[in-house]
């Protein structure tokens, strides 16, 4: 199906090359090669198969005896994501120390987050891809040989007395086998795997924010605004916020305590409302994101406080002061603006998966402020708008 897809395909994304390489044609190799790669890396995080064959295509076409644009390992991690065995084993059947010595006497692309990527993802997909091996049309020498260069190519953990042996064992079933210049000359030694990148990030975003209320809280108070900002951590889709919402807003009406304590109609009042929040990524693109998250917290309602002669905080109404449990529900839209680059946050070499955004933020606040008074009964619905920042 997906070769459907990149028949039908094929002319719109060869017009949409032929405009971007219009548009580079004045740049250096080098530099295209560079921009080229950002536009596949794009492509891979996308899955978009299309796409991706097209920038692997005209990554080749920029190559020559001084450039190249993809490094073995990143071309041949590329084969099995899009199952191309047939070009992975005729350039592996080629190739050896000298083949490998030339190409790293050329210029090399400038270091960017394509090798992790595709190391993390096929790394994590590594059943998948074994699985598919053993469906693909191969023969038995075939299918051998790609489980042992994908074990390679991923660096699972082996003993090296162990690994040694597999390759010993492959040479003496398939002595004549095309495949054996590279596994007598390379006889790589597998290393650990490490930690795959893009898994862990520090998120932070600041908004401003309104509330409304609901029920018997919509006659006693105002609409609320003021800030809402929250300091978590990404992993693997899933979020983890802690989050503090703070509004100033009027009094509606009047609260009574009893006839002889009342907190009059026009006085100011601060809400407070920190939680803990949980959330999961179901959307996740280039220049989009979408995190439902739900938590739970304290809502707490306080009468605005003035300075004394001392200079301390005080309030003209100390016995209206409001604290229940609260429970929410939210949703945040992220629209990716810009990239952070290595050195503006931290020194990781993923920086392509930190971004700043625009979110927006809307849901609703579940109370119990109504168990202290009756004129506090109902909950919030809440919207915001501001800057997030992911860095992974």
């Amino acid at each position: 199906m997906k070769y459907l897809l990149f028949t039908l395909c094929l002319p719109i994304f060869t017009l949409r090359l032929a405009a971007q390489t219009e548009e580079i044609k004045f740049a250096s190799r080098g530099e295209q090669i560079n921009a080229v790669r950002k536009d596949l890396i794009q492509a891979f995080l996308d899955e978009d198969f299309v796409s991706v064959g097209l920038w692997t295509d005209s990554l080749h076409n920029l190559e020559n005896l001084e450039y190249t644009g993809l490094v073995w390992d990143e071309r041949w991690l590329l084969y099995y994501w899009t199952g191309s065995y047939g070009n992975l084993f005729e350039e592996v059947a080629q190739f050896n120390e000298t083949q490998r010595a030339i190409d790293d006497l050329k210029n090399q692309p400038q270091a960017d987050s394509l090798f992790e990527w595709l190391d993390h993802v096929l790394y994590e997909r590594r059943f998948d891809q074994f699985q598919n091996i053993q469906k693909a049309f191969l023969n038995e020498e075939e299918k051998a040989f790609a489980t042992l260069l994908l074990e390679y190519l991923l660096r699972l953990e082996h003993n090296e007395e162990e690994w040694a042996g597999r390759l010993e064992a492959f040479v003496k079933r398939y002595p004549d086998s095309r495949f054996n210049t590279y596994v007598t000359y390379i006889k790589p030694h597998v290393k650990k795997k490490s930690t795959g990148p893009g898994k862990n990030g520090f998120a932070l975003d600041f908004l401003l924010t309104q509330g409304n209320w609901r029920d018997q809280l919509e006659r006693t108070l105002r609409p609320g605004y003021g800030i809402d900002f929250g300091l978590g951590l990404w992993h693997q889709r899933w979020n983890y916020m802690l989050r503090l919402a703070l509004t100033g807003q009027k009094l509606g009406r009047d609260i009574e305590n009893n006839p002889d304590d009342v907190w009059p109609k026009g006085e100011s009042s601060s809400f407070f409302a920190p939680s803990f929040d949980v959330g999961y990524d179901i959307i996740n693109k280039r220049k989009f994101r979408c995190t439902p998250m739900i938590g739970a917290g304290l809502a707490l309602i306080r009468p605005s406080t003035t300075e004394d002669e001392d200079g301390n905080s005080v309030s003209e109404y100390p016995t209206f002061s409001f604290t229940s449990g609260m429970l929410d529900a939210a949703v945040n839209f992220d629209v990716k603006l810009h990239t952070i680059k290595d050195g503006d946050v931290f020194d990781r070499p993923l920086s392509d998966a930190s971004y700043g955004a625009i979110r927006v933020r809307f849901g609703y606040r579940w109370m119990n402020l109504g168990k202290s008074n009756h004129a506090l009964d109902g909950n919030m619905f809440f919207f915001a708008v501001g800057y997030s920042m992911l860095m992974r």
